[in-house]
Order: C-alpha cells, then sequence, then structure tokens
C-alpha cells in the first residue's frame, strides 16, 4: 500500500515538473520569435510592443531560469535561455560600463530639464521646489495646468539670480518652456507629436528648443504618425536642436529609431543604468502598493552641435507621476 502510494506521489510531482520546464521552454523560444518579429511586423504587433517597452524586465525572469536550467544541468535548454539573456544584456551593457573622461574646449555649460508635472499634481509647490534645486539652463515642462502655468511662473519668477526668468505657455497643449535666456516662440507642431517651440538666445548662439508630447500607443499607428512627422521636421532642421519631452516610447521601441537616427540621447551618451522615469512612487495600485519606475519614456535629445557631459534621473518627482530627467550639455566648437 505504502509503495502504491509513494508511486502515485511520483506521478503526481511528474506533472509540475514538466509543466515547470516545459514553461521555460516555451519562455525561450517564445523570446526567439519575439527577436524575429522585432524586424517584421515590429511594434504593429501589441505583444511585440510591450516586450520592447520591458526588454530590460526580461532579465528578472531569464536570469533565474538560466540558474536554474544550469544547476539541473539542462544544457540545451540553458543554451536556448543563454542566446536572448546574451541579445538583452549585449543591448543595455553600454549604460553600466565606465566612460572614458573627455577633454572639452573652454565651454559655458547648458542644463537642461524635461519635467512631466502632471496634470493631477496636488502638490505643484513640491514640483517648483525641485526645479529650484536643479536650477536648469532650460526647462521644458508637460502636463501643465492654466493654473499651475500660473503658479509655476510666479514661483520661479527670482529662480536665476541676476537674470530674468522667461517663460512660454502654449495651453492648447499643457506644456511650457523656461529659460534663463530669452525666448522667442516658434509655431507649435500640433500634429507632429505635440510639439511646443521656441528659439533660445544664448551668449554662444540661437538655439532651437523643442518640447514634444506624442500620444500613448494606445492606437500604435497615431503615434507613429505623429512621430515621423516630428522626424520629418528634424531632419529639415540644420542648425542647434535640443528635443526633450515625454515620448511615450522606449529606446528599445521602432518610433523611438526613427528620432536617434537624426538625434543623440544625452542618457545614452553620458547617463548610467537603466534610468527609468515612470512610473513615479506617488503612483500606486489600487491606491495602495507604490509602484517602482518600469521604463524609461522621458527622454533628452540633442543635435550634433552639442556634447552631453553628464544625464541623470532625479530620484524624486514632486507629487508628479513622473521622475524628471536632466542633462548638461557643452556646445561643441567648430
Amino acid at each position: 500500500m505504502l509503495n502504491l502510494l509513494l508511486s502515485l506521489l511520483k506521478k503526481l510531482w511528474r506533472i509540475p515538473v514538466t509543466l515547470f520546464w516545459g514553461g521555460l521552454w516555451l519562455f525561450g523560444l517564445g523570446l526567439l520569435l519575439w527577436y524575429a518579429l522585432r524586424w517584421w511586423p515590429g511594434d504593429r504587433l501589441l505583444p511585440v510592443r510591450l516586450a520592447n517597452y520591458l526588454m530590460p524586465w526580461l532579465l528578472v525572469g531569464l536570469i533565474p531560469a538560466l540558474v536554474v536550467a544550469g544547476v539541473a544541468r539542462r544544457y540545451r535548454l540553458m543554451m536556448l535561455l543563454a542566446i536572448p539573456t546574451l541579445l538583452i544584456g549585449l543591448t543595455f551593457a553600454p549604460l553600466f560600463l565606465p566612460r572614458p573622461p573627455t577633454v572639452l574646449a573652454a565651454s559655458t555649460p547648458l542644463k537642461v530639464m524635461s519635467y512631466n508635472v502632471w496634470a493631477r499634481n496636488r502638490d505643484i509647490s513640491s514640483a517648483a521646489a525641485l526645479i529650484r534645486q536643479e536650477q536648469p539652463d532650460i526647462l521644458l515642462l508637460q502636463e501643465v495646468k492654466r493654473s499651475d502655468a500660473l503658479a509655476l511662473n510666479q514661483a520661479l519668477t527670482d529662480l536665476y539670480r541676476g537674470s530674468e526668468l522667461h517663460f512660454i505657455y502654449e495651453p492648447a497643449i499643457g506644456q511650457a518652456i523656461a529659460s534663463r535666456y530669452p525666448l522667442t516662440p516658434r509655431r507649435a507642431s500640433y500634429q507632429n507629436g505635440r510639439t511646443q517651440k521656441v528659439i533660445a538666445d544664448t551668449p554662444a548662439g540661437p538655439i532651437a528648443v523643442w518640447n514634444a508630447h506624442p500620444h500613448a500607443p494606445f492606437r500604435w499607428s497615431q503615434q507613429y504618425r505623429e512621430i515621423s512627422g516630428l522626424v520629418d521636421e528634424i531632419a529639415a532642421m540644420d542648425g542647434p536642436l535640443i528635443l526633450g519631452g515625454v515620448f511615450n516610447t522606449t529606446d528599445q521601441a521602432e518610433t523611438y529609431r526613427l528620432i536617434s537616427q537624426h538625434l543623440q540621447n544625452a542618457h545614452w551618451e553620458a547617463g548610467w543604468g537603466f534610468g527609468f522615469s515612470y512610473p513615479a512612487h506617488t503612483r500606486r495600485f489600487r491606491g495602495r502598493v507604490a509602484l517602482p519606475p518600469l521604463v524609461r519614456i522621458d527622454h533628452i535629445f540633442y543635435s550634433h552641435h552639442f556634447f552631453a557631459r553628464q544625464a541623470s534621473t532625479l530620484p524624486t518627482s514632486g507629487g508628479s507621476d513622473h521622475l524628471p530627467v536632466v542633462t548638461e550639455l557643452f556646445w561643441i566648437q567648430d
């Protein structure tokens, strides 16, 4: 009787074990298929788009699975899992490697900050305090209500000692640009990424500064059209350009690659780590559990006229659901 019971338990135990190893095989094969589908049909396919957004988090499952397969001496499975692990690891390796020191010609640094203050932010005074702490030379703001624009303009009036605050607000798209330098507004591109445009008159020369906030890719075709139109405008530029904002796309998305063909990303050139910017700790699941930042959808791009020496994602949000991103740029002297 005891032997029968043991035999039955062994058979029952094989079921979850078989499911476990089968699940790992499906996981590995699914990731290889995903890599193939990234080329075609690409982000048009929702599963591909979601995996692209959460690519760094795939390592959370891959690395333990790889270790378990190795301990169990399932070498074929281990080889299968090693391929996507290596591909993803190599993709993000530059963000974790030391960068060689760079000697720059004498040039005044230009600090740029992009900050989605969040339309439902109930603590706009903390947002203002965060901006005062950073004192960016150029500040790009998204999701700014008219009342918050007035409050921030007043709170930041004396942001620059001995210099006037220049503040331009676009109520139609809820975006604002502030700077220590005089700003000249240009016509906004509402259809091309909801992009606010100004010319900043800096001591080194005029700079085109664009503040973008394309729609989230719930309808991917809409976001693709917006960013494609924005990229057409970028391609037509021949002078210095700084482009920042909430792009609602990660560095592995197809729409991101459209932009990166023309401009450099400050975080990839001078940042460290994944630099996740959304959601900030103010976002909670069902009002209880604070969500950690999961993706980086806030970016600062720049043309070849600049060099990024430093870039970071700030650890506090000032009441927003996004963490601000900051970079220090230097004008490359010809």
